[in-house]
């Protein structure tokens, strides 16, 4: 597959896109400090592309140092088991990356989203049943292979992750968690090939995040053969707002989803990308690291 120079260098500009974040304690857990000072603000320059587990451990240590040493006292307090992130009443899930969580949740509530993005980090009364609780690194890689393998069996049957040294789905992840944009796409290149004489993917690893619903996904292929066309973002969106709503029909939801693209703001790491670019071009350099295409759909204001 060959890539213009135009082309990667947008692969490397998202690669290098940062979000600013402030992290605020929860006024409960405020209340528990057992220090004269209280805890100010935690300012971190997050990669889009990463995920909170990934820093998740610098987050609990800033705010373990604000109670007393004396742990016994505090251990329900400073639990890293019990530490959640919260942004508008909304508990954050750890397995989204960051920047489809900034997308989807602060988008939706500001036309013009206000950066820093403010968290409220939570030391206690973990949300149980809404979110699951951060994993230690190992499990994270586990989640991240896992997403690749995926992405992989519907790009390509499995076929290039399977012919993969270990070291290889090693590099993928520790490029990922030192930023090391080269590193990652020496590898990741293999991924974006093309097998079995095709042009194209077999089909579109994809996501698609509306508030308030669980992600959508469906087989989705990028070339429509009988009319030898590549379909485009628009040609999606409209495939997977028809399908999900005919469920929800089927389902008997007392609201169904509105089917008009044209209703809704189209996110894909923080751009607003044409809705009629190719999808297969925009899989080949608008996927998260995880080889997926997050597509957040924000409900425009009327």
């Amino acid at each position: 597959m060959g890539q213009s120079i135009d082309d990667k260098e947008i692969t490397r500009e998202l690669w290098q896109s940062r979000l600013p974040i402030c992290f605020i304690l929860s006024d409960e857990d405020m209340s528990k400090v057992n220090r004269s000072e209280l805890p100010e603000p935690l300012y971190l320059m997050l990669a889009r592309h990463s995920y909170f587990p990934c820093i998740i451990e610098k987050i609990h240590r800033y705010y373990s140092t604000y109670f007393k040493e004396n742990v016994n006292e505090t251990t329900n307090n400073i639990n890293l088991a019990n530490l959640w992130l919260e942004f508008e009443s909304i508990p954050l899930k750890w397995h989204y990356p960051i920047g489809v969580l900034y997308d989807l949740y602060a988008s939706s509530v500001s036309s013009t989203s206000h950066l820093p993005w403010q968290i409220t980090v939570h030391l206690s009364k973990f949300p149980e049943g809404e979110i699951l609780r951060f994993p230690d690194k190992e499990s994270i890689e586990a989640h991240y292979m896992s997403t690749i393998k995926e992405a992989d069996a519907l790009k390509h049957k499995g076929q290039i992750i399977g012919d993969m040294q270990k070291r290889d789905h090693k590099q993928l992840w520790n490029s990922l968690l030192q930023d090391k944009y080269d590193g990652f796409w020496n590898i990741n290149n293999k991924l974006m090939n093309y097998t079995d004489n095709l042009q194209y993917f077999r089909y579109i690893p994809f996501r698609v995040y509306i508030v308030d619903k669980p992600f959508i996904q469906k087989l989705f292929s990028p070339y429509d053969i009988d009319q030898d066309k590549f379909m485009t973002l628009n040609d999606l969106l409209d495939f997977v707002l028809h399908h999900e709503a005919q469920c929800e029909l089927l389902a008997n939801e007392k609201k169904i989803l509105n089917t008009n693209v044209d209703d809704y703001q189209v996110i894909i790491h923080g751009i607003q990308p044409p809705i009629n670019t190719p999808i297969q071009w925009l899989s080949e350099h608008f996927s998260y690291p995880d080889n997926f295409l997050h597509i957040c759909l924000i409900e425009k204001r009327t």
